[in-house]
């Protein structure tokens, strides 16, 4: 048994919506759980879908393709209504399986969604990703009712696929004596279940709305990559678009390179040289120096963070001024401050600043190097001016952070070093 119990990606406020979806489940289960056993011992007794429709508490809340059963406020109410206990693996006790799973996907997911969309526009996006997955699923001629948040769930996690690729998923495992927990990127873990999803749909495997799932999926992931592409959301750099974008820009470098450009030197074949390069085939030193960025790239590019860190913070010993495409310099900046190497950090930093003057995210960048310079390298006077010039592009929680930081660099004195020895 595998299931998610946390992301990497924490909301920047209480995700009450979220929490209001997960509560109204459990309630409207309580009341509910019944109606599974009680429809399944009803058809097996004889009645007819129409007399259990009738007679059976909650069976109305249930989606019916059925034309002569279905209603429209269905739509929204089969999915607040789960199946009743199913058996445990192995342990000889009835959990309310179904729930569980569905809420705890929900959990996992969706408050990091509900942060990025906002709370009112993450409630009609839950309502009608529900909804698409519940007309993705009557649209099979052969498909009885449908109950549960898995279509809503799906939306939800298709919508974490464009709006956190790169986030890191928490799996936990309890396989008979053997438990433990494990960690694989978004993108690994969504994609897997969309193709289960798709191969038992197409298989016939189960009893589960499989074209449901699929339906959410689709619609979550066309949401979220649509609301990036028109902007209506703020852009991220690790957004699926991000990576789109980024994956385009090295294909292009790559090509450049090998029709003899150099692009981070702004030069092209037949160029006239540049002062103190020479005009004939890159050097012994030159050569060195483009290998030194391609294995930087090389790293980056499989998300080997660490590694693409310090192949620059040793880059940047030889070549204090060299600055990466605009995506990976931000990468291995944030990278070498995870690490804690905050000297290197504010040099990458720096040189991120000053290379890309007009990244979208500017203010942000200059929130990060300014609260280093405050905080780890007693450096008061630049940290104020980056604070300063960033509070205007700041907003939320990134203001409550600048404006602390700027109430403390304007109270002196600071710690100064002791006065030279004669």
């Amino acid at each position: 048994m595998f299931f998610p119990i946390r992301t990497d990606r924490q909301p920047k406020s209480t995700p009450w919506v979220n929490y209001a979806l997960i509560a109204l489940n459990v309630v409207v289960y309580a009341f509910t759980w019944q109606s599974t056993q009680q429809f399944g011992a009803a058809v097996a007794g004889g009645y007819s879908l129409q007399e259990a429709f009738r007679d059976i508490p909650g069976v109305g809340l249930w989606l019916w393709p059925d034309e002569s059963l279905i209603r429209l406020p269905q739509f929204l109410t089969y999915q607040f209504v789960h199946s009743g206990p199913e058996p445990v693996p192995v342990l000889p006790i009835l959990l309310p399986l179904h729930l569980i799973f569905n809420m705890l996907f929900l959990y996992v997911f969706g408050n990091a969604v509900e942060d990025r969309l906002g709370k009112l526009g993450y409630l009609a996006f839950y309502l009608a990703g529900g909804t698409l997955a519940g007309l993705a699923h009557i649209v099979d001629p052969t498909a009885g009712p449908v109950l549960g948040a898995s279509g809503s769930v799906a939306a939800v996690t298709g919508a974490y696929l464009a709006l956190f690729p790169m986030s890191n998923v928490t799996i936990a495992y309890w396989l008979v004596v053997f438990v433990g927990s494990f960690v694989v990127s978004s993108v690994v873990l969504i994609l897997f279940r969309v193709v289960m999803d798709l191969i038992f749909q197409l298989s016939g495997i189960g009893r589960v709305a499989y074209l449901a799932h699929l339906g959410g999926y689709l619609y979550g992931f066309v949401v979220g990559m649509g609301l990036l592409m028109l902007r209506l959301l703020p852009r991220e750099p690790y957004d699926m678009l991000a990576l789109i974008e980024q994956r385009r820009r090295r294909a292009a470098f790559r090509k450049l390179s090998r029709q003899g450009f150099e692009p981070w030197e702004n030069t092209r074949p037949g160029d006239p040289p540049k002062p103190g390069r020479p005009a004939a085939a890159p050097n012994d030193e030159d050569q060195a120096l483009m290998q030194r960025r391609a294995d930087i790239a090389d790293a980056a590019g499989r998300r080997d963070l660490p590694a693409a860190a310090e192949r620059y913070a040793n880059l940047l010993t030889d070549h204090p001024d060299q600055v990466l495409p605009q995506t990976t310099q931000l990468d291995v900046a944030n990278q070498l401050m995870a690490d804690g190497r905050y000297d290197t950090a504010a040099r990458a930093y720096e040189l991120f600043l000053s290379a890309y003057r007009d990244y979208a995210a500017r203010g942000q960048v200059q929130l990060i190097l300014g609260l280093i310079y405050a905080r780890y390298l007693n450096r008061p006077e630049r940290a104020a001016e980056l604070l300063a010039d960033a509070k205007p592009r700041l907003a939320g929680d990134d203001a409550a952070l600048a404006d602390p930081a700027l109430a403390e660099l304007a109270c002196p004195p600071f710690p100064t070093a002791p006065p030279p020895r004669a």
